[in-house]
């Protein structure tokens, strides 16, 4: 939420305008300009008039001389903030309670439907918060974005506003649109006491967002161990999936979290169970690149050569990613070299796509096939000579790599269009593949 703060500054030679005068707080200077004709409704920037600063500065004498005169009290700045609304925004009581008096809107509402209320839970300001509930504000607001009240004070990390809200009959299962609840939102900044607040509450620890996720999950993709450890302590359910079939332990491998893979292992989590892509924690953690949890993995039995739906294994992952020493982890271990992708792709068919030439050597050192072909007929070395390569390309023609007379041609044509002098020379010294049976 943006709320415009002024930085006014008088200018020589020139009258500060009635915005300004309450802007700054004098209380003199505004009368003078009142009793000279000022226009009450005067814009200042972003469309403020003088009582939506005065409020916004906490000036109660000036808003109080501003609504003797007839300021309007529902007036609105350029983002629909009326004065109410920006004394919330500011924390102000007694500017509050003028502008009450005076008919304002308790529940106005701005242009994204932010009410006062939330504005002043969103920014932290409990006795702003607390008088407008004693007037009468309602709790269960939900503005323009689907928050609500409750996830707006667990934004603002203010535990008192949310034991306010609490204590004034607010569910702390309140959702947003998105169904996000102040749990998952306590998770997500690891906010211990926060959340055992809202677990007394009697905040359900397996509520889920619209994705599926909760408080658990959100807490594992963070990598927040003592929040994890919180949560399953009061019940959450460490086997818990969302709509992708992501459980703790498969959010906690994509992200790297090695300390929350062990603990959930060790709490009976499957190594090698999948997500609804057919993805293992270990295909997770070799595509971030995630070494020793990789290592971890591999030494609690994960399978090295499960394949995902899209036929990748952890060692296409990790040769496509550039994770040498991933790709040496699962060639120790045993990793099956050639395998193949639903496209066809082996692993140094990945490694070339992105130009990892130590990969593939070392590749080829376990027997990888240079020569092999994806679905597209496309070989290592074609993909390099596409890509200007030029230390792939010669690593691969050391190893023996060739092409047909047809691609050889077609590559060296393309080479010289572009200017890559080296490739197109490159190539004129490949060899014509034979025959292969």
């Amino acid at each position: 939420m943006t709320i415009l703060i002024f930085g006014l500054f008088r200018k020589k030679g020139r009258l500060r305008s009635l915005p300004e005068l309450a802007f700054g707080g004098d209380l003199v200077a505004v009368r003078d300009a009142l009793a000279q004709g000022a226009h009450l409704e005067e814009r200042g920037p972003g469309g403020a008039t003088a009582l939506m600063l005065a409020a916004q500065e906490g000036h109660a004498a000036i808003v109080r001389e501003l609504l003797a005169a007839g300021a309007n009290p529902n007036a609105r700045n350029a983002l629909g903030i009326t004065p109410v609304g920006l004394a919330a925004f500011g924390g102000h009581e007694e500017p509050l309670r003028l502008l009450l008096e005076a008919d304002a809107d308790l529940e106005s509402r701005d242009r994204k439907s932010a009410t006062p209320l939330m504005i002043a839970c969103e920014c932290g300001r409990l006795s702003a918060a607390r008088f407008l509930l004693d007037r009468g504000a309602s709790p269960f607001s939900v503005d323009a974005e689907g928050r609500t009240v409750l996830t707006l004070a667990v934004k603002s990390a203010r535990i008192e506003i949310v034991e306010l809200l609490l204590e004034r009959g607010v569910p702390p299962d309140l959702p947003e649109s998105d169904g996000t609840r102040a749990m998952m939102l306590a998770a997500e900044a690891s906010d211990l006491a926060l959340a055992r607040r809202l677990l007394a509450a009697g905040a359900s620890v397996d509520a889920r967002r619209n994705d599926g996720a909760t408080a658990l999950l959100v807490a594992a993709s963070l990598g927040k161990p003592a929040m994890v450890d919180l949560l399953v302590e009061a019940g959450a359910d460490p086997k818990t999936r969302d709509s992708h079939g992501l459980s703790p332990l498969l959010k906690a491998s994509m992200y790297g979290h090695v300390e929350l893979v062990e603990r959930f292992l060790a709490q009976g989590a499957d190594v090698d169970e999948r997500d609804n892509l057919g993805r293992t924690a270990l295909i997770l953690a070799a595509t971030g690149g995630h070494l020793d949890l990789a290592r971890l993995l591999v030494a609690n039995g994960a399978a090295l050569d499960l394949q995902a739906e899209n036929g990748a294994t952890a060692l296409l992952a990790a040769a496509h990613g550039g994770y040498a020493a991933i790709v040496a982890l699962l060639l120790n271990g045993g990793a099956r070299v050639d395998l193949r992708s639903r496209e066809g792709e082996t692993a140094v068919l990945k490694a070339a796509e992105e130009g990892h030439t130590a990969i593939v050597e070392v590749l080829a050192a376990a027997s990888a096939d240079v020569h092999a072909q994806d679905n597209r007929g496309r070989t290592a070395l074609a993909v390099a000579a596409e890509r200007a390569y030029v230390d792939l390309i010669e690593k691969l023609s050391d190893l023996g790599a060739d092409l047909d007379p047809e691609t050889a041609r077609r590559l060296t044509a393309n080479a010289e269009s572009h200017g890559w002098t080296n490739v197109a020379e490159i190539l004129r010294r490949v060899p014509a593949r034979p025959e292969r049976s």
